[in-house]
């Protein structure tokens, strides 16, 4: 996930789930790590993440539109939807500090006979009248698909869900081995992200 993608986020998190968080983000202000942690035949888990810290440049109040600066330079622009709570709380200077984290298992089933879909279950915290703004959003998608190709040449495998067809790379040939057209796949998404606004660091 992009940095921009992170920070473009956060006027869709701040519809209404705003909440003080301490969390600690790197001190060299942009951090993306991805770590696999199982790759064997028919099994794949990895997590994925990216910090980022920005500097409020601009708000306006009348239009709730906030402008950020990341410490390359680059500026971001958002709007803060009205359901946003302690919105006047953020000022010109404060710090942006977001976390965006992502965990991915994907199991093959080879006597699964389920009907595909998926489950979608959210949780979201909001802020104390007063507080700084932050935010704390969780999204967990548990996912049954078909396995409807297999191309060892191309490398890839493609899962048919409910609504969505998605092709995937794989890089280690070992799953050729062992999934199969007609396998379903069990996949769980786990995503977070918090997002903290913190007072202008002094010089």
């Amino acid at each position: 996930m992009k940095i921009s993608t992170v920070l473009i986020t956060l006027s869709m998190i701040t519809a209404g789930v705003l909440v003080t968080t301490n969390v600690a983000i790197a001190a060299d202000n942009i951090v993306e790590k991805a770590v696999v942690i199982v790759n064997a035949p028919g099994h794949v888990e990895g997590i994925a993440m990216v910090a980022v810290m920005a500097t409020v440049q601009e708000i306006d109040k009348e239009t709730r539109a906030i402008t950020l600066k990341k410490e390359n330079g680059e500026t971001v622009s958002i709007v803060a939807p009205e359901t946003v709570r302690n919105f006047d709380q953020i000022k010109v200077g404060d710090i942006v500090h977001a976390k965006y984290q992502t965990s991915v298992s994907f199991q093959v089933v080879k006597e699964g006979s389920t009907v595909v879909g998926k489950a979608v279950q959210k949780t979201a915290a909001r802020a104390k009248l007063g507080d700084k703004p932050g935010a704390i959003l969780t999204r967990a998608v548990a996912m049954r698909a078909n396995v409807t190709k297999v191309d060892s040449e191309n490398k890839t495998i493609t899962i048919q869900g409910k609504n969505k067809t998605l092709v995937m790379d794989v890089k280690n040939p070992a799953h050729f081995k062992v999934v199969k057209v007609g396998d379903q796949i069990d996949a769980l998404i786990t995503e977070s992200i918090a997002i903290s606004v913190t007072g202008a660091e002094k010089k």
